[in-house]
């Protein structure tokens, strides 16, 4: 027997049945639905190195360096980790003025997951936060690049060593200190692969220095380790901090004014103008000053990575603000 097709008024019952079941079926989750904690925790294998005068000044805080080894040396056992890097100096008997924190990969690396680490690390030994390095070699390479682009305002200074990472994201590296090392003749990881790096920051950040070894291949990392001025460096900078300058306020009247914010039917209106004397930005009725770095550039916190920089069009007027957030965004101005 076939099956006759349901008249409309049939179909109409039955959205009204199916609704009042879903409406029923939120209603029980909501008034019966039981949850219970649960707790998810990442789990990394590091070594860990102390000074030798650690324990003899309970007052004194420790530089930091925390070190990636390359992807050879991936997996559960830690031994593999001193085949390198400061950790293969440590086992030599070299002695270093920094707590070396050199954790173990599985499978690449994780910023993230790492800064967990590093930050469980920072409460249990005196650190000095000030002073916390970054460096890698070969993959440990590019997860210096990688991690130091995310956490901008974390490190004083990072050492990529025969790494790479993404161009595009160089500009948040702006106030970091690096020094790069690579080798001429390295037919794992080309040159170019930090050049593509150092070239754009270069333009951008005067505290970058890159070091191209002669005649080395892949393992540059020896020369760069083995060398007492890398850690001499690392000790003479300390983690960025934006510091106000004075700033005549005829020269804040000029960036006054109105500036668009997004794009389409997400729209919106930024306000910017003097208030007690010091240059505020407004939206959604929120106002927030802003601190001076430079005559057209400007802060909010001293130890966050955000900036406003206000551009000018070929006239000399201001046509738009340059805000480095966690991407780059435009606001154009919307009146002279």
């Amino acid at each position: 027997m076939k099956n006759r097709p349901k008249t409309k008024k049939q179909k109409c019952i039955d959205w009204i049945f199916y609704t009042l079941l879903a409406l029923l079926s939120l209603f029980s989750q909501s008034t019966f639905a039981q949850q219970t904690a649960g707790k998810f925790t990442v789990e990394m294998d590091y070594l860990l190195y102390l000074p030798q005068d650690y324990n003899k000044d309970a007052n004194q805080n420790w530089p930091l360096i925390l070190f990636l080894h390359g992807a050879g040396e991936q997996g559960n056992d830690l031994e593999k980790i001193k085949k390198h890097g400061p950790p293969m100096l440590i086992e030599k008997g070299k002695q270093f003025p920094f707590i070396i924190v050199s954790p173990q990969a599985t499978r690449g690396w994780n910023a993230d997951f790492l800064m967990q680490m590093l930050q469980e690390i920072i409460q249990k030994h005196k650190v000095d936060k000030d002073r916390i390095y970054l460096t890698g070699l070969s993959m440990g390479g590019y997860g210096t690049w990688k991690m130091g682009a995310k956490f901008p305002n974390f490190f004083a200074a990072i050492v990529p060593i025969c790494g790479g990472g993404n161009p595009t994201e160089i500009w948040k590296l702006r106030h970091m200190p690096v020094w790069c090392f690579h080798g001429d003749a390295d037919h794992i990881v080309p040159l170019s692969q930090s050049e593509m790096m150092v070239t754009p920051l270069k333009e951008i950040n005067q505290q970058v220095k890159f070091t191209i070894f002669p005649n080395t291949g892949h393992e540059s990392w020896i020369e760069a380790y083995n060398d007492p001025k890398l850690y001499e460096w690392l000790l003479s900078h300390k983690r960025y901090k934006h510091k106000a300058i004075s700033v005549d306020e005829g020269q804040l009247k000029k960036l006054e004014g109105h500036y668009l914010m997004g794009s389409g039917s997400k729209k919106d209106t930024i306000t910017v103008k003097i208030k007690d004397g010091a240059l505020t930005i407004s939206a959604h009725n929120r106002t927030t000053p802003l601190k001076p770095l430079a005559p057209d550039q400007f802060f909010i916190h001293e130890n966050s990575p955000v900036e406003f920089h206000f551009k000018n069009d070929k006239s000399g007027k201001i046509e738009s603000i340059l805000v480095y957030e966690n991407k780059l965004m435009t606001l154009p101005r919307i009146n002279h």
